[in-house]
C-alpha cells in the first residue's frame, strides 16, 4: 500500500473588497462643508430678495419664503436710485478698463519676456515693488492729479489708471516665458521684427492668459468700490456697489429685502462671467507658474 501524502490546509479566502478610503471620503466631506458654506450666504440673498420686509430677519432663518415677492426686483429696478444706470456705468467702466489692460500689459510683459534694454531688471523690481504698495497709500495723490484734471465725478478717473497695472504686466511676463526660445529665434531668422515676432508669434500662444486677465480685470473693476466712493459723488454717475450702499439708507434703515434684490441683480452679470471662465483663470494661474 502506497502512503497517502497528507493534504495542506486549505488557505483562508481573502475579502476582495476594496478597502475603504478614509482620507478621501474626509477630503470630499470637507469639500462638501465647504461648498455647503459657501453657498448659504448666496441662497440666504436670494430667499431673502422673495421675502416681505416682516419676514426678512427671521430668526432663525426661513430658507422657504412663505410667499414669493417677485415684485421686490422690480421695486429695486424703479426704485429712488437709479440702479439701471449705475449698472451701465459698471459695465462702461469694467469693459474699458479690461480692454486697455488687455492692449498695454501684453505689450510690456512681452517686453520684460523677451526684449533687452537698459534698465530692465531695475524696472522689473519696481514693477514688483509697486504691487506690495496698498491703494490707499496713493489714492491722495491719484485724486489730486483727477481733481487738476478735471476727471472728478467722471468714469473716466476710474478708467485711465487702470488701463494698466503691475498684476497684468507680471502674469503675461510669466506667459510669455512659457513660451520656447527657438520660436523667437526661428522668426528673428526669418527676418520678422521685434513688432511681427511679438504680434504673430508670441501673442497668439498666450490667448489663454489673455482671455484669464480680461475676466480678472473685469470681475475686479466690476465689484470696486474704494475707489469709486472717493471719485464720483452723485447717484447718476455712481458704480452699483455704491448704489447698492446707498440703498441701505442712513443707519441702514432700507428695506432688506429689496436691498437683496438689487444685489442679486448687482451678482449675477460677474457671476456668470466666472462660471463660464473659470477654467481659463486656473490654467493661466497654472500655467503662469512654470517658468519665471
Amino acid at each position: 500500500m502506497t502512503a497517502t501524502k497528507p493534504q495542506a490546509p486549505a488557505a483562508p479566502q481573502r475579502d476582495n473588497a476594496p478597502a475603504i478610503p478614509v482620507g478621501r471620503i474626509l477630503a470630499m466631506a470637507v469639500l462638501v462643508l465647504g461648498g455647503i458654506g459657501m453657498f448659504a450666504p448666496f441662497l440666504w440673498m436670494f430667499v431673502t430678495s422673495l421675502k416681505s420686509p416682516e419676514n426678512a430677519y427671521d430668526l432663525p432663518p426661513n430658507w422657504i419664503p412663505l410667499e414669493f415677492r417677485w415684485d421686490n426686483y422690480t421695486q429695486a429696478v424703479n426704485g429712488p436710485l437709479p440702479l439701471l444706470t449705475n449698472m451701465l456705468n459698471s459695465s462702461v467702466i469694467a469693459i474699458v478698463t479690461t480692454l486697455g489692460l488687455l492692449i498695454t500689459a501684453p505689450l510690456a510683459g512681452y517686453a520684460f519676456a523677451r526684449l533687452k534694454f537698459p534698465g530692465q531688471n531695475g524696472l522689473f523690481v519696481m514693477l514688483l515693488a509697486s504691487m506690495m504698495v496698498p491703494i490707499q497709500v496713493t489714492v491722495i495723490p491719484l485724486f489730486l492729479i483727477m481733481r487738476n484734471l478735471g476727471l472728478i465725478n467722471s468714469p473716466w478717473s476710474l478708467i485711465l489708471p487702470y488701463v494698466t497695472g503691475a498684476f497684468g504686466v507680471f502674469l503675461m511676463r510669466q506667459f510669455f516665458l512659457t513660451i520656447p526660445k527657438e520660436l523667437i529665434e526661428a522668426a528673428k531668422i526669418d527676418g520678422a521684427g521685434p513688432w511681427q515676432t511679438y504680434r504673430l508669434v508670441a501673442l497668439p500662444l498666450v490667448k489663454n492668459g489673455l482671455s484669464s486677465l480680461g475676466v480678472i480685470t473685469f470681475l475686479a473693476s466690476w465689484n470696486a468700490y474704494f475707489l469709486p466712493s472717493i471719485f464720483l459723488s452723485s447717484q447718476g454717475s455712481a458704480t452699483l456697489p455704491l448704489a447698492l450702499v446707498l440703498m441701505r439708507g442712513p443707519f441702514s434703515t432700507g428695506q432688506v429685502n429689496i436691498i437683496m434684490a438689487a444685489t442679486a441683480l448687482a451678482i449675477l452679470p460677474a457671476l456668470i462671467v466666472y462660471v463660464i471662465a473659470q477654467k481659463w483663470i486656473i490654467e493661466s494661474l497654472t500655467q503662469s507658474g512654470v517658468k519665471g
